[in-house]
């Protein structure tokens, strides 16, 4: 069993996840052993790791469960946890790939539950739940604790337990706590239980059960009482050491008092009697919350700090990490306020600082906030003068937690302080790049673009005052001269970039980079990636660099210069410089680029594909969700156009738009489903459930018109790009025809399409060709029109061909067989469509193979050649069936039966 699942662990996980699985869990080496290395993520911002820390955990839990030894994992007390735990929960819960796992959760149902139940409402949409709230004892279960208790056969417990029902309401530990007040005893003489039921009807107790026990508490002697307070701020679970250094002075020797407590039930000791430093838990939460309540309300700031404060000073330096700090700090926020001197005050926000980092390396980020603001509130106002290196990195370092928990007002705050107070540019650059991801999040690209480039020109890298085409083309021309000194693979060898401004100059860029090109004026996407790009030439490369590459690669392939030589050189120079560099935080992102939109126009699309899923890999491990998801929405386009099996690919689609969504990645969510629709439509499942509706909880026509209003041309332009595509393989020519002039005509979709060179431009033109000769034959009066428009697809796919045979000759051909069937060269017609059928064949495009025989059947059919038109329709339904295509199966074979029969 256990080197099934270590060979299970080592495949699901790459030794960089074990490696740093392994620091997080370490027992975890004694089932995989310990020769791993670790990722340096030194440089990777801390919401990646977030994102890097659940991607790996649900890939241990993953390989741990499967159909031979399936896993149960409870999730006690979730009314105790705080956001950043419930958000790991939710993503173990949630991920798609994890199987033969049974998750219960149990919380209590509480004020401090509402985020535990409002994460059991959002996780129903994904899975099934099922909820069982656990209400009071019944009478018969009443009767039956009470049986068992004292010995007695049902029938003379009743009445007994009848009046303990009713007094109890049923509470378990009600029940237990009412039995044991002196009212039932037990008569050593007689040997029987006595209890009289008149002094229990007329006996008033309080109404809840810790109202109850607070009532037997206040009974104790003071020492009792003192001990039972103490005990109740130290947690769920102490030890003795631990009581002894928060015990205040009294006095009473309050540690001879514990296994008395003890004695009464209030407190377990769990570890042995000779146990040097003796372990204690409470017997139930709401026992701790009596003992708790025992603190006057007015005096529980000044209890808490003082607690604290001794935990401090009974605690050595080098114990402080990890676990003191948090229990000191526990005690001293809460009574934050009662702290007067600027001494101790600074004393306080040091430790804070450090509890907050501790908190980081674990990924509470939650935590870690709530820390760092704690310790901003305990700086008098003249901080920044008195106390700058504490000051400041206390706000860095809350700017960081705010960002990946989403508190952007506070974090707004504290960067305007920083950038407002800081002394030297160099200590607001932190705050500065905090800003401008903010500003991206919030889809604000216009200041987002200002605040980098304000940025930029007090690093030393000023931009063009404005974004003109005179600009663009100079830092174009500019780089392009630049890199002409570089010929070959000579970039690899140059120096790194050892400059600290240039450095931070180069990490503000990368943040913007790829987002500029959807702002307002794209331009300033090439003046960034150019300025990029020379700093790297002139300065050294950085890990920011291989980006840069990328971009640069993308720019000239899908730019007005449309250089797909260069952009592929490029784009294969980025690949190498990851390797060089060891960039792995930007693997997923240049993967993303190059084999996305990059070589599509020259390797086969096939290729691409198992690069797009490492780069999806790289991006889950490294924690940049943001292209690793971008990475299976591309994967999702190039996959179904490439005549990928649709089952398989089916169940893929679902599981990466499952995840995107578990990820709150909606953009690449809103760019998966699409074609995840086209999948379901060609092999006959749409029907059975509609899969906008199960994922995005709308339908297709209200997303497409909520889009529209929001001018999204991208996933506008692949809901009806998808659409025409789908009529054109069932046949339907005339809805291929309204949705061609939908798109043609639609004032969001047909702007600057043709600077959009992806996969859904490709196949769009490919469909339009098709489109317009099928008008032409239908249509005389606009027949001129639509031929004029063929033509130009042929042209386009022609001048396409000379960089990837492999991608378009197929492509090429049927259109050209399309248009000499509309001239009237049957003969050049034929041999178009077998060379199209080949090429489909040989290339690996089955899908278009099926389509090359439909239409050459169709051709066949309108010369009146019947018996050949079944004969492609059967070749067509062949091809299909092999693609999983089972709804364009059934159209050929009621074609064929239509046919055969007419014959």
């Amino acid at each position: 069993l256990k080197a099934r699942m270590r060979e299970r662990i080592r495949a699901f996980e790459s030794s960089f996840g074990i490696g740093d699985l392994i620091q997080s869990i370490p027992n975890l080496n004694k089932l995989v052993g310990s020769d791993y290395t670790s990722i340096d993520l030194s440089a990777v911002p801390q919401q990646q790791l977030l994102h890097r820390s659940k991607y790996l955990l649900c890939k241990l839990i993953g390989a741990i469960a499967d159909a031979q030894n399936p896993v149960a994992l409870l999730f006690d007390d979730l009314q105790w946890c705080d956001e950043t735990t419930l958000s790991v929960i939710q993503t173990i819960v949630t991920d798609p790939e994890i199987q033969y796992c049974l998750y219960l959760g149990c919380y209590r149902d509480s004020e401090g539950a509402r985020a535990a139940e409002q994460m059991a409402a959002d996780i129903k949409f994904q899975i099934q739940v099922f909820t069982i709230n656990l209400g009071p004892l019944g009478k018969e279960a009443v009767n039956a604790l009470v049986s068992e208790s004292m010995c007695l056969p049902p029938s003379l417990s009743q009445p007994l337990s009848a009046i303990v029902h009713t007094k109890t309401a049923g509470s378990p530990l009600f029940c237990l706590n009412f039995l044991s007040d002196g009212m039932v005893r037990f008569n050593l003489s007689t040997r029987r239980w006595e209890y009289d039921i008149k002094d229990m009807l007329m006996k008033e107790i309080p109404p809840s059960v810790v109202q109850y026990i607070v009532s037997q508490m206040t009974k104790l002697p003071r020492s009792y009482r003192l001990a039972l307070k103490l005990a109740s701020c130290l947690g769920h679970h102490f030890d003795h050491v631990t009581f002894l250094k928060a015990k205040v002075k009294s006095d009473y020797d309050l540690e001879k008092v514990l296994p008395s407590v003890c004695h009464l039930g209030f407190l377990h000791q769990v570890s042995p009697n000779n146990s040097p430093n003796p372990q204690f838990m409470w017997a139930h939460d709401e026992v701790r919350e009596a003992a708790y309540l025992l603190v006057p309300e007015n005096m529980r700031e000044q209890f808490h700090l003082l607690i604290g404060t001794r935990l401090l000073m009974n605690t050595p330096e080098d114990e402080l990490l990890p676990a003191a700090i948090f229990a000191i700090l526990g005690h001293m926020n809460k009574g934050i306020r009662l702290i007067q001197t600027h001494d101790q005050k600074y004393e306080a926000a040091k430790l804070n600082l450090l509890a907050g980092e501790t908190c980081i390396k674990t990924s509470s980020f939650h935590s870690a906030a709530d820390y760092f603001t704690s310790g901003i509130k305990l700086l008098p106002e003249d901080c920044w003068e008195f106390e700058y290196n504490l000051t400041l990195n206390l706000h860095d370092a809350a700017q960081e937690a705010l960002f990946v928990i989403g508190d952007f007002h506070k974090l707004r705050l504290l960067s305007a302080e920083v950038i407002t107070k800081a002394k030297k540019f160099d200590d607001k650059l932190n705050s500065y790049n905090n800003l401008v991801r903010y500003l991206v999040s919030l889809d604000k690209m216009e200041e987002a673009m200002s605040t980098c480039t304000s940025v930029l020109s007090e690093l030393g890298e000023p931009m063009p005052a404005q974004v003109t085409n005179e600009a663009c083309y100079h830092a174009i021309v500019t780089t392009k001269t630049m890199l002409a000194k570089y010929p070959g693979d000579q970039i690899l060898n140059f120096p790194r970039m050892t400059d600290a401004r240039r450095l931070a100059a180069m990490e503000s860029l990368q943040l913007i980079l790829l987002s500029s090109f959807n702002s307002p004026d794209p331009r300033m996407g090439v003046l960034l990636v150019s300025k990029a790009i020379q700093m790297s030439l002139e300065f050294g490369l950085c890990e920011a660099s291989t980006f840069a590459f990328a971009m640069y690669g993308t720019m000239l392939v899908h730019g007005t210069m449309k250089d797909l030589e260069g952009g592929y050189f490029y784009g294969n120079l980025a690949i190498k410089l990851l390797n060089v560099l060891r960039a792995s935080r930007f693997k997923a992102r240049v993967f993303t680029m190059v084999y996305g939109l990059i070589h599509i126009w020259r390797d086969p699309w096939q290729a691409s594909l198992g690069n797009l899923l490492e780069g999806y890999n790289a991006g889950c491990i490294t924690g940049d969700i943001e292209y690793a998801f971008r990475s299976t929405h591309i994967y999702s386009e190039l996959a179904l156009h490439s005549g990928r099996d649709l089952k398989p690919l089916k169940d893929e689609m679902i599981t990466y738009a499952k995840r995107a969504l578990q990820c709150k990645q909606i953009g690449a969510e809103l760019g998966i489903v699409p074609y995840l629709s086209a999948v379901l439509e060609l092999t006959g499942d749409a029907s059975k459930e509609d899969i906008y509706q199960v994922l995005l909880n709308t339908t297709e026509e209200a997303l497409f018109q909520l889009l529209e209003s929001r001018n999204d041309r991208r996933v506008c332009f692949s809901i009806l790009n998808n659409r025409k595509i789908g009529h054109i393989f069932k046949g339907d020519m005339e809805s291929a025809t309204q949705v061609h002039n939908l798109i043609l005509n639609h004032p969001v979709i047909s702007a600057n399409m043709e600077h959009i060179r992806t996969m859904p431009y490709i196949i769009g033109a490919f469909a339009d060709g098709l489109i317009a000769f099928f008008c032409a034959r239908k249509n005389e009066k606009d027949k001129d029109k639509w031929t004029k428009t063929g033509e130009d697809m042929i042209k386009t796919f022609k001048s396409w061909e000379i960089s990837s045979k492999w991608n378009f000759s197929n492509k090429l051909y049927l259109l050209q067989g399309e248009c000499y069937c509309n001239l009237g060269q049957n003969e050049l017609a034929f041999e178009k469509y077998d060379a199209a059928i080949k090429a489909a064949r040989d290339h690996r495009f089955t899908h278009e193979e099926g389509l090359a025989h439909y239409l050459c059947g169709q051709s066949h059919l309108r010369h009146g050649q019947q018996k050949e038109a079944v004969i492609h329709f059967t070749e067509a339904r062949k091809c299909y069936e092999r693609w999983g295509a089972i709804a364009l199966v059934q159209i050929m074979e009621s074609e064929v039966g239509r046919l055969t029969q007419i014959s």
